[in-house]
């Protein structure tokens, strides 16, 4: 019988959709909360065949002790707080989620936009406090159809929110090392270089991981190439953005606004000076969570865990590039 541990910062009812998911009996599952010490992981890692991870992250230390490993099988899209090096030294392959929460992602990207476009979190409060309409003047909400929308990469996540957006009427850039022809044929999405996407567009919105490359992609010198109007929205990785760049560019207004589920540091502190902007819509990393893609992403890593089993090959294992 094939042993998986599944290691979880979510609560008990995601480790028994993973269980109840299981394709037969023959594999054993044991779940463990991800704050419980390394003392009670270590024995259940040392007869793991299957590791499965949300967040995805373990210390090298757990992961040379799990000696018998054949996959770590995230239920995540980022991978930049697992040791890939190690990983690869020790002959584990690791994989992601397979954009099983692309679909939660991208409606958050869209929402956020919304929010921020039509100052919805402010509408709220003039209605609970009595202040009916005092936010809105008529020229302070905005419409997506006729913008730009610039994505800076086209993966699963990326392409969801041109889709989504194009049904809003709104033209599609991208910028991606690798193309992306289904939305150029479906959304006469237009592949172009950074430097286009940035003065061009009304929309910017990132789907990246966390790689050296895009390490504070977006920053002063970025910035300093967008519209005035323009708005930046980060679901991705929050390494990706330069926060004391963007908060000076909010300020000045050099950009209308910013939608962001991710930062530098989670959870964000509270004395971080984006917190007191107007002109931003904020959520906790909640982008990828849906009830629906929880079921999801259980299900892929059951796909995944069956092929290890067969001898076939993985799906969405993260690329031999990044584990450099």
């Amino acid at each position: 019988m094939a042993k998986v541990v599944f290691i979880s910062g979510q609560r008990e009812w995601v480790a028994q959709v993973l269980q109840e998911k299981a394709p037969s009996e023959d594999f054993d599952v044991a779940w463990i909360p991800r704050k419980a010490p390394d003392a009670e992981k270590l024995p259940l890692l040392h007869e793991a065949e299957f590791l499965v991870l949300h967040p995805a992250e373990i210390s090298p230390d757990l992961l040379r002790a799990a000696g018998n490993l054949r996959l770590i099988q995230l239920l995540t899209a980022g991978y930049d707080k697992i040791d890939l090096k190690l990983a690869a030294e020790l002959g584990v392959p690791v994989a992601t989620n397979g954009g099983a929460n692309s679909w939660a992602v991208a409606e958050h990207a869209v929402a956020l936009l919304l929010a921020l476009y039509k100052r919805l979190p402010h509408c709220d409060r003039s209605v609970r406090e009595g202040r009916w309409r005092e936010p809105i003047t008529g020229f302070n909400t905005y419409e997506v159809a006729g913008k730009t929308l610039g994505l800076i990469g086209a993966g699963n996540i990326g392409r969801k929110v041109a889709r989504r957006l194009a049904a809003f009427e709104a033209r599609v850039l991208y910028t991606d090392i690798v193309p992306a022809p289904d939305i150029e044929e479906d959304l006469d999405a237009r592949r172009v270089s950074l430097e286009e996407l940035l003065a061009e567009a009304d929309i910017i919105s990132l789907h990246v991981p966390a790689t050296k490359d895009t390490y504070r992609l977006i920053n002063r010198d970025t910035i300093a190439r967008m519209k005035p109007g323009t708005v930046i929205i980060n679901t991705s990785r929050g390494a990706a953005i330069d926060e004391e760049a963007l908060v000076e560019a909010l300020r000045e207004e050099r950009i209308a606004g910013a939608c962001l589920d991710v930062f530098a540091d989670e959870p964000i502190p509270a004395d971080h000076p984006i917190l007191q902007l107007d002109n931003v819509v904020l959520s906790p990393h909640t982008g990828g969570h849906s009830y629906e893609g929880w079921f999801r992403r259980a299900e892929f890593a059951w796909q995944n865990i069956q092929r290890a089993v067969n001898g076939e090959p993985l799906q969405s294992l993260v690329p031999a590039a990044a584990q450099e």
